[in-house]
Formats: C-alpha cells, sequence, structure tokens
C-alpha cells in the first residue's frame, strides 16, 4: 500500500481527519462531532458560554482525539502507511499546560486513553476560544502599549482583537495570577494538537502566531515590549515561533505507535491555524477571492505584501516566507443565519431558499444589521432594521424580507471591507467554502452583492485538506496548486440588475452603519 498524508483539523464543532494519498486523493474523511458524541463536557455548537467570556473544555479535545484515533482502529485503518502529519485548528484560543505536564505526555502508557492520563495537566481547564469577548480592557492596554490600534496593526497584522490570544493571555495573568504562574507552557489550539501527536511541545506556526497581537509579521518574532505587556516570563511559556513551514518538528511519540501502530519513522509537520490552512487548499491568483462561510465568515486574500488595517488581520502565510493573508473575520456567520432560518422559515433551509426565490430582486429601500452575538467589523451587538433609511422593529408585512436581508448585509460588509483591502484592483471570482457554501442559493446572493462569479469547493473540509496537501508536498518540496481546480465548479453567476442596484445600496449601508455605532 503507498504512503498516506494526514490532515487534522480542530475546528469549534467538531475534531475532522482528512487522509490523502500520492495522488492527493481524499481516501478517508472522519470526524467527532464535540457536542453530539461528547456530550457529557455540556457545550453547546462546542463552546459553553457565560455572557462574553467563550470557552471550551480542553479535556473534551483531549477526548476527541481518543474518539477519533479509536474510531479509525475499530475500523482497521492502516496507521502503518502514515508517512506525514499536519493539521489545523480554530485560531486563538489557547491551551494552559501545568508545570512538569511535559514529563507526564513524555511518559505516556498506551494501554490507557489520553485523557485519563492528562487530566491533570492543565493550569486552566477551559479554554478561552475565539468567541470569547471579554478581554477589552487588556485590548485597549495594549493598544496604549503599542502607542495606539493602527501602530499594533502595522506591527502584528491587527490592531487589538478581544479574541486574539495575547489580550486572553493578559486577562489571565491579571485575574487568575496564581494559574498562569502554574502554567508552563501556552500552546495554541493548533500546536496543542501537534503537541499530543509528538509527546512533547510543539511550537507555534507563524501562520497562527501572527493572531496572537504579540508576533511580528516582518520579522516573524515574538515582539518583546508587547511580550511584556501581557505577562511575565512568556517568551519562555509559549517558545519560539517556527517560520518554516515544512520543517519536521519531530516523529510521532511512541504512545501513538504502540497504541495504534504508527510507524516510528512517521513524521510531524508544523500545525496552523485553520483559516491559513483553508488558503492552502484553493487555487488562489491575484484577484481572487476566498469566502468561507462557516461558524464564523472570514474573506481571505492572497498578497505579496503585508497591508494591515484596523479592520482587518494580516497573517504570515504558512509555508511561503514572501506571501501575506489578508482576512476579514466576522462572528456572526451560520448561527446567526439558522436563527433567521429558525425565526422566519420554519427551521428549514428549503423553505428559508423559497424565501429566497419569493424576492429576485433586493429591495433598496429595506436594510438590516444582524449582531445577536457581539460583532467584530463593526463592533457592535444587535439587530437593527430600516425602510427609507428610517429605523423599524420589524419589516412590518414584509417580515421574511429578513431572510434576504441577512445575506445582503453580511455580504455588502464584506464587499466594502475587501475593495478597501486591494486599492482600487479588481477581483476576478469568489471561491466558496464552509457549510453554508452548500447553500445554491445564498451562493447567488453573494454573486449579486461582489458582480463576480462564485465557485463552490467540492470537498467538505477543506481545512483538513489544506494540512493534509501540506503533509504531502513536504515529501516532494513543492507541489502545482493548479491541478486542484478540479475540486471547484463554478455554481453562479451574478445578475447585472441586481449588482447595480447593490451598487447604489452600498453608500446608504455604510451610512446606517456609522449610525448604529454611534448609538
Amino acid at each position: 500500500m503507498e504512503n498516506l498524508f494526514f490532515g487534522l483539523d480542530l475546528s469549534t464543532q467538531q475534531l475532522k481527519l482528512t487522509v490523502i494519498d500520492e495522488n492527493f486523493k481524499v481516501i478517508l474523511e472522519e470526524s467527532v462531532h464535540f457536542d453530539k458524541e461528547l456530550s457529557e463536557y455540556g457545550t453547546k455548537n462546542g463552546v459553553i458560554s457565560n455572557g462574553n467570556i467563550v470557552i471550551s473544555p480542553t479535556l473534551m479535545w483531549v477526548a476527541a482525539v481518543d474518539r477519533l484515533f479509536t474510531k479509525l482502529q475499530s475500523v482497521g485503518f492502516p496507521f502503518q502507511h502514515v508517512k506525514v502529519i499536519s493539521g489545523a485548528g480554530q485560531q486563538h484560543g489557547s491551551v494552559y499546560w501545568r508545570k512538569k505536564a511535559s514529563n507526564i505526555f513524555a511518559n505516556l502508557e498506551p494501554s490507557q486513553l489520553l485523557v485519563t492520563q492528562l487530566r491533570n495537566c492543565f493550569a486552566i481547564p477551559d479554554s478561552p476560544t475565539w468567541q470569547d469577548s471579554s478581554t477589552t480592557q487588556e485590548c485597549r492596554q495594549l493598544e496604549y502599549t503599542a502607542c495606539g490600534p493602527e501602530v499594533l496593526a502595522k506591527i502584528t497584522g491587527s490592531k487589538a482583537y478581544e479574541r486574539f490570544t495575547g489580550n486572553q493571555i493578559a486577562k489571565i495573568y491579571c485575574n487568575n495570577r496564581e494559574a498562569y504562574d502554574e502554567t508552563e507552557r501556552i500552546s495554541l489550539v493548533s500546536s496543542f494538537v501537534a503537541t499530543l501527536l509528538l509527546g512533547k511541545y510543539a511550537p507555534i506556526d507563524v501562520s497562527d502566531g501572527s493572531g496572537m497581537n504579540l508576533l511580528d509579521i516582518y520579522t516573524k518574532e515574538w515582539d518583546n515590549r508587547l511580550l511584556e505587556a501581557c505577562g511575565s516570563e512568556l517568551r519562555q511559556k509559549l517558545g519560539e515561533p517556527e517560520k518554516d513551514g515544512f520543517k519536521v518538528i519531530g516523529k510521532i511519540s511512541e504512545y501513538f505507535i504502540k497504541r495504534y501502530g504508527f510507524d516510528y519513522e512517521c513524521m510531524i509537520l508544523p500545525f496552523m491555524g485553520d483559516n491559513p490552512s483553508s488558503l492552502l487548499s484553493l487555487r488562489l491568483e491575484q484577484g481572487d477571492i476566498v469566502v468561507s462561510l462557516g461558524t464564523s465568515d472570514t474573506v481571505l486574500l492572497l498578497t505579496d505584501q503585508a497591508n494591515p488595517t484596523t479592520e482587518s488581520h494580516t497573517l504570515c502565510h504558512p509555508i511561503d516566507p514572501n506571501a501575506y493573508i489578508s482576512m476579514l473575520c466576522y462572528k456572526n456567520g451560520s448561527l446567526t443565519r439558522e436563527s433567521i432560518r429558525d425565526t422566519y422559515a420554519n427551521k428549514s433551509w428549503n423553505k428559508f431558499n423559497e424565501i429566497l426565490h419569493s424576492y429576485p430582486h433586493p429591495h433598496e429601500n429595506i436594510i438590516g444589521f444582524y449582531f445577536p452575538i457581539q460583532e467584530i467589523i463593526p463592533f457592535a451587538h444587535g439587530i437593527y432594521r430600516f425602510i427609507n433609511q428610517e429605523p423599524v422593529q420589524e419589516f412590518d408585512d414584509d417580515s421574511k424580507y429578513n431572510v434576504r436581508a441577512i445575506l445582503e448585509s453580511q455580504f455588502m460588509s464584506m464587499r466594502i471591507r475587501t475593495e478597501k483591502l486591494i486599492s482600487g484592483k479588481k477581483w476576478k471570482r469568489i471561491n466558496a467554502i464552509g457549510g453554508a457554501s452548500e447553500n445554491t442559493e445564498i451562493l447567488k446572493v453573494l454573486a449579486d452583492v461582489f458582480g463576480v462569479d462564485v465557485w463552490r469547493y467540492s470537498g467538505r473540509n477543506s481545512a483538513g485538506y489544506g494540512a493534509a496537501l501540506k503533509a504531502r508536498m513536504a515529501t516532494i518540496g513543492n507541489f502545482n496548486s493548479s491541478s486542484l481546480m478540479s475540486d471547484f465548479f463554478k455554481i453562479a453567476e451574478p445578475r447585472s440588475e441586481n449588482t447595480l442596484i447593490y451598487e447604489r445600496m452600498l453608500n446608504i449601508y455604510q451610512q446606517l452603519e456609522l449610525r448604529i455605532l454611534k448609538t
């Protein structure tokens, strides 16, 4: 049997695995859904929320690794043929390893599950996640240290955001000093999974590290002044970032060799953030846009130079040292769309699509803003509706228009901010990924708003596939991504009459957004 390559993805709601062969063909996809399969941890949509504090039980993630590999073992998966493993993780989340934890996971007993043996290895049992927005005070302090949000964005690629790891660390340092001092190592979600596989601490890769407000995106080193602002001895707790995405950071641990039958020579590469990993699975050219429609919505652009703004993020590329990723990130993604579906379409996507069909053209005088979750872009909370630029509680007799209005609102925000990032250049097409990209009717609205064709990725897990591709690329030095285009299909073309209406609405949309921010 030929060599196999693993791509793991620890996302918000599940742990997913994509396995490919030497010809880049997907031969297996498997997953562990947290709410359904690990319900004893009490999560909803993969997290536990208490106001603006949003966490995930760290041990749940460990249990998910156990469950995933046990599933594969039960069907006789040939672990001995796995040559290289890489992976991805939800960005910004953090794990706090207790002192001497490294001694424990370096000497694991193969007959026992990880979750049993690592139960006491975490100084903080619940990991802050990207949905957390409880660190506003720490954000303002970090921006003050950097001499303003614009300067911080220029250094780290982003202004201070509540979910970014540096601010979460600063909160723990100030409010839970005992746990901070007991922490031996701080991992991101991505490097946490790599650590489990290695049996030793894995480094943070620069693509994921550039989502922390701590990494200088030009030198790709930690910024000393920012480290000192967030916690004492933080450099030692983080370890040095890994700049080489293809570097072998170690072989798989003896635990996985003896328990599951991996080969001793199975190599582990640095794990990435899920957004950079998704980008690897796509063929991007200048003028291409990636729109990921998931729990959070993201817009990704590949650039040859850093162009940080206070509304976007600039990340280091996971494998190309001369490239950057520009990203817009919205908290109100699929969960907010599902809420509108439940309220106005009887919890049915078919009914949701029927309502969209009943409104073939946008209503130029109706605009809504939907931020039931504290939004990032813009920093707003609540639901706002306008008819003829006047605020209303509901669209009265046209309440079902909320189904179309939420899509229009989300996509107009994306278009407005994407135009700022590309500085007068024109986009050519959109590559849509993520769970909601399976809904063709949603993609038709996306095509209309941007005025370009929308293509859909045929695979279900682009982050896992991107990680698997990276694992395969490491054995051949490089890979011509153009051969991946067979995984994309054109789904929607813009309707010019609708695009013209949206172009007239963009200015009104921006004016109304400013009014919301002043309330």
